[in-house]
Order: structure tokens, then C-alpha cells, then sequence
């Protein structure tokens, strides 16, 4: 049963009528140069105020954003590499590093907070550990648990992209899920059907991260609209939100799609 903590902030994040959630995630700022968050006040007030349900943030954002974010919750980033590193060795990535705790984040007013671990050999000889003493933390002071979590995937895979099987999916979003986790970002596999397998292995909601900059407005939306349709919770996509030519519009799509169940069709139509 989940505790009065964890319950009122996870109402905050997720529609009390559909249960299901639109999080935008600005955390890329120490993973290389965004002319879009140089001064992103009005570009989060603007998603704001379109509807987002939360944004995921690191906490110098999250402290710069406050008066600007409305009613939208804060999912905070409790995890990093910086680009500088990842640019001269790109498997550092499997590497978090773990840059902030839980009772930081409840101290700031978080109403989640999110790592990202990667399963499966090298990182997993201390990834588990790790998020287990998180969730336990988690659970002690009431704090949902967002667990970004990845396959490491075979010899061709890349951190975040893939690509990856069903099976190493279907373990990993499992394996987040037994170790304590409330809600799961992970990458979506492309296609309904094969999402669908992934979905149904886990025992907690699963959203999807959206990765890099997309070329058309229904490209994201297919995407969306697939996930739902295969049991997706939600989104957890940054990129694709505020790297498109109207932010705003992006989101009143996606909540079409996300909180109406709108097909993709209908959902363009937040584009003009």
C-alpha cells in the first residue's frame, strides 16, 4: 500500500482522471550546449502553462524555474555525467554517477525523484545495490521513485538508443520494478506490439523517454500514440518537446493523445 507521502506526490505528477502523465525532462544541460536553455524561464513557462503534469530537472534548474513552473511537479535528476566526459569515452555513460540524495531532494520540495542505471554487466555489479538503498530511502521518507533504467544491450548497442531485445527489456523494467521503483522511464522499442510484452513485465507504470530531436511533429506523435496503445503510462520526452517549433503546441498534442486517447490524426491538429 502505498504511504500518504508517496500518494500525495505522485497526485501531483499523475492525472487523478486517467492516471497517466506528461513529464518533460530538462536535465541536458551538463551533457553539452542547448541554445534552447540558455535562458529557458519563458520556455518552461510556457510548457508549463500548455499543461505539462511535472518537469525532471536537476536541482539548480529546478531552483531557477520555481515561480515559473505553476502547479507542473518536479521530478528531481539524482544522477549525471557531463559531456565533457562522455565525449572522450561514450561507455562512461553506463556509468552514472550517483550526484545527489533523497533527503536533498524531499528538503527542496521534490515530488519524485529519478537515476538512471543501466542492467547488466559492468554497471550491474553496483547498479543494484545502489537502487535498492535508494528505494529503501525512498520508501523511509516517502519520496516516488522514478527509475530511468536501460539494458546495457549486445556489442552494437548505444547508451539511451539501443538497440535493445524484448527480452533484456522485459528483465530490466522488471528489475526496477522488484527492487522498489513507483514509475519507470525507459526507452520504447519501436513498434505497439513489442512494447506491449515489455509493458505487461512490469508491475508499476511505465513512461517513455524520448530521445533525440525529431524531424516531424507526427513522428513524435506515432511514437506517443503507439506506446499508449501498447499500455504506456505516459512520457518522459524533453528533446522532442522543447527542440520543436512550438512547444506549447507540442504539449496541447500530447495531451490529446496522453489524457484524451486522441488518435494521431486529430492530435495534429494542436499545429494549426
Amino acid at each position: 500500500m502505498t504511504g500518504l507521502g508517496k500518494k500525495n506526490r505522485l497526485n501531483k505528477l499523475f492525472d487523478a482522471k486517467t492516471g497517466n502523465s506528461i513529464i518533460v525532462p530538462m536535465d541536458h544541460g551538463i551533457e553539452g550546449y542547448f541554445a534552447e536553455l540558455e535562458d529557458p524561464l519563458d520556455l518552461v513557462a510556457s510548457i508549463a502553462d500548455a499543461g505539462a503534469d511535472g518537469f525532471l530537472m536537476r536541482r539548480g534548474l529546478a531552483r531557477l524555474s520555481a515561480d515559473v513552473r505553476g502547479k507542473a511537479g518536479w521530478v528531481a535528476r539524482l544522477t549525471g555525467r557531463t559531456g565533457v566526459a562522455v565525449a572522450k569515452d561514450m561507455m562512461l555513460d553506463l556509468d552514472q554517477l550517483v550526484t545527489g540524495t533523497v533527503e536533498q531532494a524531499l528538503r527542496n520540495g521534490a515530488d519524485a525523484v529519478v537515476p538512471t542505471f543501466f542492467f547488466g554487466d559492468p554497471p550491474e555489479q553496483k547498479i543494484l545495490t545502489v537502487l535498492g538503498v535508494m528505494s529503501d530511502k525512498c520508501e523511509e521518507l516517502g519520496m516516488p521513485l522514478c527509475a530511468e533504467v536501460f539494458p546495457v544491450g549486445g556489442p552494437d548497442a548505444e547508451p539511451y538508443n539501443g538497440p535493445y531485445t524484448v527480452d533484456d527489456m522485459r528483465v530490466t523494467v522488471r528489475a526496477a520494478s522488484e527492487m522498489g521503483g513507483d514509475f519507470i522511464k525507459t526507452w520504447y522499442s519501436g513498434d505497439p506490439e513489442s512494447f506491449h510484452k515489455i509493458v505487461a513485465y512490469s508491475t508499476i507504470p511505465v513512461l517513455i523517454a524520448g530521445g533525440p530531436k525529431a524531424d516531424t511533429n507526427q513522428e513524435v506523435l506515432e511514437m506517443v500514440k503507439g506506446a499508449m496503445d501498447a499500455g504506456a503510462k505516459g512520457t518522459v520526452v524533453g528533446r522532442k518537446i522543447w527542440q520543436s517549433p512550438d512547444p506549447p503546441a507540442m504539449i496541447h498534442a500530447l495531451r490529446m493523445i496522453v489524457h484524451e486517447g486522441a488518435d494521431v490524426g486529430v492530435a495534429m491538429g494542436a499545429f494549426g
